[in-house]
């Protein structure tokens, strides 16, 4: 299967196949990716921005990125450390729970989502820095899921 990627170039959209090359980097340097496109980089200014946007706002990787949320409630609700590397801070996740299931509701319901929100929530379950992991960071999970939250909703005019 062929994927057609529509690049910004100057003053016109280009489109091109997706090589191997954009593949491997888009696959590669995801986290990178994800970051840039929680900052709002635009996805079409390359081809390995491109694919991971799609990636991230594919079905898939919403209903599992809302499964990992909701996991992460879940054992925070019944005492389970979950099976990551760093396990979450439970008294955070458990202050947080309400924001962190709506966040998981609205990435698994239907209907378009902007990518940013998408890779903001990536980041938020896979940077062991974060909000989700460190105790007396109840205030910045709250924003974090806030802004995630914003951000879905938000489908930019680019």
């Amino acid at each position: 299967m062929s994927t057609v990627l529509l690049l910004a170039s100057e003053d016109a959209v280009v489109g091109r196949r997706a090589g191997l090359r954009d593949r491997l980097i888009a696959r590669l340097r995801a986290g990178a990716l994800d970051r840039e496109l929680a900052r709002g980089v635009a996805p079409e200014s390359c081809g390995p921005l491109e694919l991971r946007a799609r990636a991230l706002i594919g079905p898939a990787m919403r209903k599992t990125l809302a499964r990992q949320l909701r996991r992460v409630v879940s054992d925070a609700r019944g005492g389970h450390a979950w099976m990551t590397h760093v396990p979450v801070c439970r008294p955070e996740v458990l202050d947080a729970a309400a924001e962190l299931d709506v966040l998981a509701n609205r990435l698994a319901a239907p209907g378009p989502v902007d990518v940013r929100g998408v890779a903001q929530v990536q980041l938020l379950l896979s940077d062991g820095c974060g909000p989700l992991y460190f105790r007396g960071a109840t205030d910045e999970l709250r924003a974090s899921v806030a802004r995630a939250l914003t951000r879905l909703e938000v489908l930019e005019q680019r």
